[in-house]
């Protein structure tokens, strides 16, 4: 029922685009009555009843002809520093070169939206995005969601503020100074702007002390919050946890004030024009991936998971009802 409720928001904006904004307001509340249901598409129930990825074969014909290819070349959105991910992305691009049997480059990029295009405009084959570059490239192109992490199925924002602003819970970020990470990113921009209208009702647009600040990677919004050069902001969870871990964040300056409730967010998204073989043996590498394995164990470290699953593309219809409802994707 509450996926029939979402589909028809989703098609109804879709097919109006300028849609006024008392209609996206409800569509709003639809998607966020759906996600209390459901807890935003990712239930248990997915978890137990994995859908298997379907093996195509493509145009190229034989496996053999398929891995011909001189190169295959990834990307990733640049939630953190592009410099330090293609250094962390090293030994992911040593298991699939030794996998897909061809070398793989890994392709950085300045900013999300590069990702996407480049994986529209076919410079890249496959692309690890969030859940609304996912959206936005599915909108754009004929891709295929392969596999997510374990965490992806219940992903999580944090609000974080400074001390100093004196905020220690959500509704304290109106009147004050705001970070977001990226525009285009899910757990650093959607997601919390979703939760401050529609949880909290606080409108990004109008009730921060001037226009929110944009970042451009979740690291970036944690050091602006440190700093005091914003009071508050919102980031990825993981990166959050992951920074504290390793202490690189002050935590006499800033406290984590909320955490939200979960959605579907990370996915590795491949076109659809790479042959069915070559996608189906790209996606068993990640889901062979053993914490047990010393090879493996780097490769699962820098993701910050245990394991992949296979992903579908209706795993990601409730963030584009929210894209679209936000006016975030036309």
């Amino acid at each position: 029922m509450h996926t029939v409720a979402v589909n028809s928001c989703i098609r109804a904006l879709r097919a109006t685009p300028n849609a006024a904004r008392a209609d996206r307001s409800t569509c709003s509340l639809v998607i966020a009555a759906a996600f209390a249901l459901i807890g935003l598409g990712c239930s248990d129930k997915n978890d137990q009843q994995v859908p298997v990825i379907p093996v195509v074969v493509g145009s190229s014909g034989s496996a053999t002809a398929a891995l011909k290819a001189k190169k295959i070349r990834v990307t990733g959105i640049p939630d953190e520093n592009p410099t330090e991910l293609a250094r962390e992305y090293a030994p992911m691009v040593e298991l699939l070169e030794a996998n897909l049997g061809v070398p793989v480059e890994y392709v950085p990029v300045t900013d999300y939206g590069a990702a996407v295009q480049a994986l529209a405009a076919g410079k890249v084959d496959f692309a690890w995005l969030g859940g609304f570059t996912h959206v936005q490239s599915r909108n754009m192109a004929d891709v295929v969601p392969l596999v997510m992490r374990d965490i992806d199925r219940q992903f999580h924002s944090v609000f974080i503020a400074s001390k100093k602003s004196g905020i220690t819970e959500v509704a304290g970020v109106k009147g004050k100074k705001f970070a977001f990470g990226s525009k285009s990113s899910t757990s650093g921009h959607l997601m919390p702007r979703h939760f401050l209208l529609n949880k909290h009702r606080i409108d990004p647009d109008r009730d921060f002390d001037g226009a929110p600040v944009f970042s451009g990677a979740h690291d970036a919004t944690v050091k602006m919050v440190e700093s005091g050069k914003v009071d508050a902001g919102a980031l990825n969870m993981q990166v959050w946890d992951r920074m504290v871990s390793e202490g690189k964040v002050d935590l006499s300056k800033t406290s984590l004030i909320w955490k939200t409730p979960p959605y579907v967010d990370y996915v590795w998204t491949a076109r659809a024009a790479v042959a069915g073989d070559v996608r189906a043996r790209f996606a068993q590498t990640f889901l062979d991936l053993d914490p047990a394995n010393a090879r493996h164990r780097p490769v699962l470290d820098r993701m910050g998971a245990e394991k992949y699953v296979p992903a579908t593309s209706t795993d990601f219809d409730a963030i584009e009802g929210v894209a679209r409802a936000s006016g975030m994707l036309k």
